[in-house]
């Protein structure tokens, strides 16, 4: 199962400005992410993997990609 930003979020039982904050940016960037979550950077993907407590395979990548195969060191591409 894939889960939206928002999704991951509200599971998790925390607020946009809650995120924002254990973020490190302030709550209209992250309310843009999860609107946009394609424009998360690398480094702010993982972060809120962990914030969420959930792969971020499951918020930002369909878990068969092919991107999500190679950031888990699938060597049979």
């Amino acid at each position: 199962m894939i889960f939206s930003l928002k999704q991951a979020r509200l599971l998790k039982g925390l607020t946009q400005k809650e995120v924002a904050e254990k973020l490190g940016v302030d709550k209209d960037t992250y309310r843009r992410l999860e609107k946009y979550p394609d424009e998360a950077k690398i480094k702010q993907a993982k972060q809120l993997s962990e914030i969420l407590g959930m792969s971020y395979d499951l918020i930002f990548f369909n878990g068969d990609s092919t991107l999500s195969r190679l950031t888990n060191g699938d060597s049979t591409l």
